[in-house]
C-alpha cells in the first residue's frame, strides 16, 4: 500500500475542525458526507463525543484525535500523562502527550533506558536553549529504527512525542 497523500486531505481536515468544534450532530452528518464526495475518500467518521476523526481512502485508512494509545502501540509510555492527540494510519502511529514539568529528568532517564535496552542504533540528543529572562527550553530527542520520541519543555508541562513506522 502506498502511503496516504495527506496533502489532498487538507480540505478534509478543516471540514472536521469546523464539525469537531461545532459539535451537532447535523452538521457532522452533513460534513461526513461532503467529505466522502471528495476524491479517493471512501468513508469518513467524525466521533464528537471522543473528539475522533477517521478517514478511508483508496489508498489506506487513519484516524487523527482521540486520546486512546492505539493498540500495539510499541513505545511504552511511563503513566501520569495525559494524551493530547492521536494519529493512527496503521503502520505509522504518533501520540502526543503532557506530564508534569517536574518529571522532565525522570522522562529523559526513561527513554534513555528503554531506547538502550531496545538495541540498535539511535541517535540521541539533548539541547538546552537559553530563552533571556532566566528561562529555558530543554529538548531531548531519541530516533532508531521506525521509531522516535521527542521530550520538550512546554511551558507549565513536559510535551512529550512518540512516533513509529516508516515517518517516524
Amino acid at each position: 500500500m502506498r502511503g496516504i497523500d495527506v496533502k489532498r486531505l487538507v480540505p478534509v481536515f478543516i471540514a472536521a475542525v469546523l464539525v469537531l468544534a461545532a459539535c451537532q450532530s447535523a452538521a457532522e452528518n452533513l460534513t461526513e458526507k461532503i467529505v466522502e464526495q471528495s476524491a479517493g475518500v471512501d468513508n469518513v467518521d467524525i466521533n464528537t463525543d471522543t473528539g475522533e476523526l477517521s478517514i478511508e481512502t483508496d489508498e489506506g485508512s487513519f484516524k487523527i484525535g482521540g486520546t486512546e494509545i492505539p493498540d500495539g502501540f510499541p513505545v511504552p509510555l511511563p503513566d501520569g500523562g495525559q494524551v493530547e492527540s492521536v494519529f493512527d494510519s496503521g503502520e505509522n502511529k504518533l501520540v502526543s502527550l503532557t506530564y508534569p514539568a517536574e518529571q522532565y529528568d525522570e522522562l529523559v532517564a526513561f527513554f534513555d533506558e528503554w531506547s538502550t535496552a531496545q538495541g540498535g542504533e539511535w541517535d540521541k540528543g539533548k539541547t538546552t536553549y537559553d530563552q533571556g529572562g532566566g528561562e529555558t527550553v530543554r529538548t531531548a530527542t531519541w530516533v532508531g529504527d521506525k521509531v522516535a520520541m521527542t521530550i520538550t519543555d512546554c511551558g507549565d508541562s513536559i510535551c512529550v512525542t512518540a512516533a513509529t513506522g516508516s515517518g517516524a
